[in-house]
């Protein structure tokens, strides 16, 4: 009988003669026990002889590095040789190189370049400088200069920026500058005149471009900033921003504010939506007739397109308080209208 090709019955009589072989473990299989292995300790030498060895590896890298550092600080081609300098325009490369002081010819890698970039600071025509590495010989300078925007007349004539910063003295050196001159400034404290300063250079850097057609600037006890322009000389008053548009309001109405306030003392732009004008007393003194100075000037105060109209009591008590800012005004029985007929723009 057989099942799956396998035969089923009893061994044959010559396998069951065969002798018993004692069973031994096989090297290929895991032995069924295990021995344990000893570590061996080192004695006291072999200790000793592992130190000094890992000493003496410690001591060759320390070697190395030393004369591998030494061979770098004292190569002569990682001493300064080049500076690049960028963003100056009245600075020369000189100048900057002056300022940097010794570090042309230094090594490189020694030098305090935090340092190098505080010495570019302390001159008053720098206001930011950036000092980095150009391996293997050369610095590159980044300098952002402080930009003149006026003449402060202070004990001297000083170049001045939009801070109220004073950066050089106004000499044969600096007199290639044509700027507006900033009077007020003298006799005064530090911290007032540093304020007064720094609304004059506001009012010139909100103008920009426009700066150009301002002869001075008179900055007033109160803060007020009085404007005399080139040309025909007209005195304009300013106080708070913004001076960019009101002072294009005025150029765009400047015809018609000559031809309808001729001879006017000064033009008040102090007011939003307002410009009014300040003639001289003495047209009412010499005897002119009532008509002839109301042609010139009106009971209206010139209005800058797309003003709102403002309430006639307030009108005449910002015309009275503008009024008086530059010239005293004049007895309450002489003062003359002082307010222009309203002009459209064309």
């Amino acid at each position: 009988m057989r099942r799956r090709g396998l035969p089923v019955g009893p061994p044959p009589a010559d396998l069951m003669d065969l002798p018993l072989v004692p069973e031994e473990d096989s090297p290929f299989l895991r032995p069924r026990v295990r021995t344990r292995v000893r570590t061996r300790r080192r004695g006291r030498a072999a200790r000793i002889v592992l130190l000094l060895q890992a000493v003496a590896v410690l001591m060759l890298a320390g070697v190395g590095a030393w004369t591998a550092y030494r061979s770098v600080a004292t190569s002569e081609r990682l001493r300064v040789q080049r500076v690049e300098v960028s963003g100056t325009h009245f600075l020369s490369e000189g100048e900057v190189r002056e300022l940097l002081g010794p570090a042309v010819g230094e090594h490189i890698l020694s030098l305090d370049i935090d340092a190098l970039g505080a010495r570019l600071r302390s001159s008053p025509w720098v206001e930011e400088a950036t000092v980095t590495r150009a391996l293997p010989d050369g610095l590159r300078v980044q300098v952002r200069e402080r930009v003149p925007l006026a003449l402060a007349e202070v004990d001297r004539l000083y170049l001045m920026d939009s801070e109220g910063d004073l950066v050089d003295i106004y000499g044969p050196r600096t007199g290639v500058f044509d700027l507006p001159i900033v009077r007020g400034l003298q006799g005064i404290e530090e911290a007032q005149r540093r304020d007064r300063a720094r609304r004059a250079g506001a009012l010139l850097a909100d103008l920009g471009e426009l700066g150009q057609e301002i002869s001075e600037v008179f900055v007033e006890p109160s803060g007020d900033l009085r404007v005399v322009l080139r040309g025909p000389g007209e005195v304009l008053l300013f106080r708070e921003p913004p001076y960019r548009r009101r002072f294009l309001t005025f150029l765009s109405l400047r015809r018609e504010l000559a031809e309808k306030a001729s001879g006017a003392l000064h033009f008040d732009l102090r007011f939003r939506g307002r410009i009014y004008a300040k003639r001289p007393s003495a047209t009412v003194r010499d005897g002119a007739s009532g008509d002839s100075a109301g042609a010139a000037v009106n009971e209206k105060p010139f209005s800058a397109p797309g003003a709102r109209p403002s309430h006639p009591a307030a009108e005449a008590r910002e015309e009275e308080r503008g009024a008086n800012v530059v010239l005293p005004a004049p007895p309450r029985e002489d003062r003359p209208a002082t307010r222009l007929a309203g002009v459209s723009r064309r």
